[in-house]
């Protein structure tokens, strides 16, 4: 069976265990072109374990996972890795390399994964750190980078290989208000400039609902609310409510199980 055409990404049935805890409990999800998805839910939920999954990173233990066409769990090691190539990722803590500098991190994936010349990807990256504001920083380390200018660098890297699809690991995670406001504002402008996909792993309740085109929570294993951000703000379910106030009264810290029934 493959995808359904309008997906970039699909997730059926998945279900993975961590150590006989059960992190996601038959899930299922996809994701059309163009969309911004962000995926919330308490720390340990399974929100980071999905990006991974349709990275390829693990497995899932039951289910498929689709990105397009091609189903991610049946791929050769050889096969993933042309794969990838349309999938960029920026992780929670930017994941640059201290020993080179923003030009030669943002470079990588170009160096690795085709046979461009160095004046090719020179134009490539230069083009991609002026979209993020960047280009006076491309002789800097890592060090010498804030924490905002580290995000930048990471999508910067991320666009490279001209992705139909990018994930983001808390992408405004350890950022003040003001810098987070700033990556997410770029966010979504990349996304719409590039007319790629983006599946974005938050807990930041203001860039959740900035970015995102629709929203979708995990609790216990499975996905208790999945809407647009206007009709996710409404929601009836307890747990979702409760995580949108940040009340310390309610289901999420009795440990109740009702919460988990359809809407």
């Amino acid at each position: 069976m493959s995808a359904n055409d309008s997906h970039v990404v699909e997730l059926r049935a998945v279900r993975k265990e961590f150590e006989q805890k059960l992190v996601l409990d038959e899930v299922s999800l996809s994701v059309r072109h163009q969309e911004r998805l962000v995926i919330m839910g308490q720390s340990g939920s399974g929100k980071s374990t999905i990006l991974r999954l349709i990275l390829g990173m693990m497995r899932p233990d039951a289910g498929s996972v689709f990105f397009k066409q091609f189903e991610i769990t049946r791929l050769t090691r050889r096969k993933l890795q042309q794969v990838r190539r349309d999938i960029g990722m920026v992780y929670q803590y930017s994941a640059l390399l201290s020993s080179r500098d923003v030009h030669d991190n943002v470079a990588l994936p170009l160096e690795e994964l085709t046979e461009k010349s160095k004046k090719e990807i020179d134009k490539i990256v230069d083009q991609k750190l002026e979209l993020v504001g960047m280009t006076d920083a491309k002789n800097l380390t890592p060090s010498e980078l804030s924490g905002g200018m580290r995000k930048r660098v990471s999508l910067a890297r991320a666009l490279v290989m001209e992705p139909e699809l990018i994930l983001f690991d808390e992408p405004t995670a350890g950022l003040d208000p003001v810098i987070a406001s700033v990556i997410d504002e770029l966010i979504i402008n990349l996304s719409e400039q590039s007319k790629v996909t983006s599946i974005v792993v938050t807990h930041e309740m203001a860039s959740a609902f900035r970015i995102g085109t629709r929203m979708a929570m995990l609790y216990q294993g499975k996905i208790i609310e999945d809407a647009d951000p206007e009709t996710f703000k409404q929601s009836q379910n307890p747990v979702v409510a409760q995580f949108l106030s940040g009340s310390t009264e309610g289901p999420i810290l009795e440990g109740s199980q009702d919460a988990i029934a359809k809407k």
